[in-house]
């Protein structure tokens, strides 16, 4: 009786319906919903220092589609440049904080191709704006400078640029 006893009891337990652990990963769509609004909240950010880096300056900058800021100080030309031309500039890149990452003051000007060398994007851009002869101040929100990664030496990830920049000339 004693035997049949433990027997029904083990039974009735070991039938009992056995809770599952709470789940506490984040569903696929959750998930994406969290990193949207992450990266709102970081764009947001990185918008305010510009906007207060900019304000510290007291000049008017204008905006571009991509959101590269550009302020012309010194006009040359009317000699624009297009695709495929290659541009000579001189430099100084800081980040926002003003601490300079590269320049060609103490080296000799760099070139690059118009949209087809391995220069940061908003560079690209920030010469299309400008005519030989012109000084210009651009900020690149790090999306187009070198965006997440960094450049691995100077340049720390998510880093906003600053370009202090003399469009020397252009070789077609």
């Amino acid at each position: 009786m004693r035997f049949t006893l433990w027997i029904l009891l083990f039974l009735v337990f070991s039938c009992s319906p056995v809770e599952k652990p709470k789940e506490t990963a984040l569903s696929k769509s959750k998930y994406k919903e969290k990193m949207i609004e992450s990266h709102k909240a970081y764009l947001l950010k990185e918008k305010e220092k510009i906007n207060d880096f900019i304000l510290s300056t007291g000049l008017d900058f204008e905006q571009s589609q991509t959101g590269l800021r550009y302020h012309v100080y010194s006009n040359g030309s009317n000699d624009s440049i297009q695709i495929g031309e290659i541009a000579v500039v001189d430099y100084v890149l800081t980040l926002l904080n003003g601490d300079t990452a590269y320049t060609t003051l103490d080296s000799k000007p760099q070139q690059f191709i118009v949209e087809l060398d391995n220069v940061e994007n908003g560079l690209h851009e920030g010469i299309q704006k400008m005519a030989v002869g012109d000084s210009s101040i651009l900020i690149l929100p790090a999306h187009l400078g070198y965006g997440v990664t960094g450049d691995q030496s100077q340049i720390p990830s998510q880093s906003i640029l600053v370009y202090y920049l003399k469009f020397l000339t252009k070789i077609e």
